[in-house]
C-alpha cells in the first residue's frame, strides 16, 4: 500500500482548509461518516479526497450501493479540476455492490469489501451510500455486527473509510456510535442567502477545530474556510521587530501621534462618508513605500484603476510602486463573499508579498460578508492578532454617521482589535463643512488629544500645525448656538460595533 511523506498516521484529504480543521487529515485505519441532506456535497467531498489520494500514488476503492451509476458519477465529476480520468481504474477502482447485497445481504457485502480492500491494497474505501445498506439489514443487531466487522477489517489493513450517509435524526441510528468520526454538511438559507457549513461532530484519537465552518463548492471542488477565531496563532505575539513608528507622511498628524503609530499595531480610521478615510489610509501606504516597505491595499468599493486615479489626483504616486511589485491592490466586490474566505485572501496576500503595511478599506465590507454578524468582533480580534504576529502595521477604515463638534460615539467591542483610533468628522459652520481630526487612542504611547482642522488638497491631506483653527471654528459655532457648541448628540451609526455615549465637549 502506498504512503506519502509526512505523518504516517494521517491521511491528508487535499481539500483546501479541511486538513486544517482536522489537524492534518483523517487517521489511517479509521471509519468516518460523511452526513448531510441532499445536495450538500457529500459525494463531491469524498470524490475529491479519492482523487487526491490516487494522485499521491495510493489505491482507492469506491463502492456504490444502489446509488447513481458509475458513468453518471464520473460525468458529474468531470467539471471539477481535481478530476483526472487517467486515475480511474488505474488507482481508483469503481465497484458495484448491488449483486452482493441482493444475493446475500450484509454477509456477502462484507465478504466483497474484505476481498476487494486486500486485493487492491486500498488505503481509502468510500461507500456510497450507507442508507440503502442499512435498509437491507434484517435487524439492528445484524447491522451493528456488520459495522463492527468493517471497522475491525479497516484497522487491521490500515485502510481509512468514508461512509456517505443521509442525515438522520433517528435515535436508533447506529452509525454515529460506531464511527470514529463524523463530518456533517449543512445547506442553509438565511435572508435569501445560501450558506454551506461543515462541522466535525466527532473525531476519535485527535484534536480538531470545533464549531461550524463555511465551505464552498466551485470549479476546483470543495474548499473549507475555518473560522478565524478557532485557528491558533501562526506564532506568538512577540514584541515588534523594530521600535520605529509607522508615520503617515502628514507632518501635522505625525506630530499629533508623536512620530506615528506603534509598529505592528492596528489603527482604526473612523469617519463619516467622504471625510477622507481612504485618502488617509493611502497616505500610510505611500509613506511606507517611500521608505522601502512592501504594502497591500485590500478594499471593497474602489476598483484599482479608480483608486490609482484618486491617488494621483492628490499627488500620491502609487502606480510606479504597483508596477515595480512593491504594492499589491486587492479589490473584492462586497457581494456574496464570506468573511473567512476574505480573511484567507488577505492573509495569503500578506504572506506572499511579505507585506509590512496593510490598509483594509473598509470594515463595513467585511461586515456585509458575515453570514453570522454576531461573530464579527471575535473574528476581527483574531484577524488583528494574526496580523500583529506577522509584524504588519495595519489600518482599517470604519464608517460612522455624519458628525458635529461633539463626538457622541464610542467604539464598543473593538478595543481588543485595535490599538489606535483616529477620528475624522465634519462641523457645519455658516453653510460650510469644516473637517476636524483627533486621536482618540494610541496604546502604550503618548499623543496630542486636541482637535485639529485638516484639508484635502492637490498635495493630499494636510493637517494644521496646531489646534488654533479648530478652536476658532468650535468657538464661533458655540456663539451662534447661544453658548452651546452643537445642540443634541450625534445619532449613532447603524453599523455593529458602535454605541452612543453621553454627549460632551470634545475639545
Amino acid at each position: 500500500m502506498g504512503t506519502t511523506t509526512g505523518e504516517t498516521g494521517r491521511l491528508p484529504t487535499g481539500v483546501a482548509g479541511l486538513d486544517r480543521v482536522l489537524h492534518g487529515g483523517l487517521l489511517r485505519g479509521a471509519l468516518y461518516l460523511v452526513t448531510g441532506g441532499p445536495g450538500t456535497g457529500k459525494t463531491v467531498l469524498c470524490s475529491q479526497v479519492a482523487f487526491h489520494r490516487a494522485a499521491a500514488g495510493e489505491n482507492v476503492l469506491y463502492v456504490t450501493a444502489f446509488s447513481e451509476a458509475h458513468a453518471r458519477l464520473l460525468s458529474n465529476l468531470e467539471s471539477f479540476s481535481f478530476f483526472d480520468r487517467s486515475l480511474v481504474q488505474s488507482r481508483i477502482t469503481l465497484l458495484s455492490a448491488v449483486s452482493a447485497l441482493e444475493s446475500g445481504g450484509l454477509e456477502h457485502f462484507h465478504a466483497l469489501l474484505s476481498q476487494a480492500v486486500r486485493t487492491h491494497r486500498a488505503s481509502l474505501l468510500i461507500i456510497d451510500s450507507l442508507g440503502s445498506v442499512s435498509e437491507l439489514a434484517p435487524s439492528p443487531f445484524t447491522y451493528r455486527k456488520f459495522l463492527r466487522e468493517l471497522g475491525t477489517l479497516l484497522s487491521l489493513v490500515g485502510c481509512t473509510a468514508l461512509l456517505i450517509s443521509p442525515q438522520s435524526e433517528d435515535s436508533e441510528n447506529l452509525e454515529p456510535f460506531l464511527a470514529d468520526g463524523i463530518i456533517d454538511l449543512k445547506l442553509r438559507i438565511r435572508r435569501m442567502r445560501q450558506t454551506r457549513e461543515l462541522a466535525v461532530r466527532k473525531f476519535r484519537g485527535s484534536a480538531h477545530l470545533g464549531g461550524e465552518h463555511i465551505f464552498e463548492i466551485g470549479d476546483s471542488g470543495f474548499c473549507v474556510y475555518p473560522r478565524r477565531e478557532a485557528l491558533p496563532l501562526p506564532r506568538e505575539l512577540d514584541p515588534p521587530a523594530t521600535s520605529q513608528k509607522s508615520r503617515f507622511g502628514i507632518p501635522g498628524l505625525d506630530d499629533m501621534l508623536r512620530g506615528g503609530v506603534p509598529p505592528a499595531s492596528v489603527t482604526a480610521l473612523l469617519g463619516a462618508p467622504g471625510s477622507g478615510k481612504t485618502l488617509l489610509g493611502l497616505h500610510l501606504l505611500a509613506e511606507g513605500l517611500r521608505t522601502g516597505q512592501r504594502c497591500l491595499y485590500f478594499g471593497f468599493y474602489e476598483t484599482p484603476s479608480r483608486l490609482l486615479s484618486k491617488a494621483e489626483g492628490v499627488g500620491l504616486r502609487l502606480r510606479e510602486h504597483l508596477e515595480a511589485g512593491r504594492l499589491e491592490l486587492q479589490w473584492r466586490q462586497p457581494t456574496e463573499q464570506f468573511l473567512d474566505a476574505l480573511a484567507v485572501h488577505l492573509v495569503e496576500g500578506v504572506r506572499r508579498q511579505k507585506v509590512q503595511r496593510l490598509f483594509i478599506d473598509g470594515a463595513d465590507g467585511l461586515l456585509q460578508a458575515a453570514a453570522h454578524p454576531e461573530r464579527f468582533t471575535t473574528f476581527f480580534s483574531a484577524l488583528s492578532n494574526e496580523l500583529r504576529a506577522l509584524q504588519v502595521s495595519t489600518a482599517i477604515s470604519m464608517e460612522t454617521s455624519f458628525g458635529g463638534p461633539k463626538l457622541g460615539l464610542a467604539p464598543v467591542g473593538l478595543s481588543a482589535g485595535v490599538e489606535n483610533i483616529v477620528f475624522m468628522r465634519y462641523v457645519e459652520l455658516r453653510s460650510r463643512f469644516h473637517r476636524l481630526i483627533s486621536i482618540l487612542k494610541v496604546r502604550e504611547s503618548d499623543y496630542d488629544p486636541s482637535l485639529r482642522e485638516f484639508h484635502i488638497t492637490s498635495r493630499g491631506l494636510e493637517v494644521a500645525g496646531s489646534s488654533e483653527s479648530a478652536e476658532e471654528v468650535l468657538g464661533e459655532l458655540a456663539r451662534l448656538n447661544g453658548g452651546v457648541a452643537g445642540r443634541g448628540p450625534v445619532p449613532p451609526p447603524s453599523s455593529p460595533g458602535f454605541a452612543p455615549e453621553d454627549p460632551g465637549e470634545d475639545s
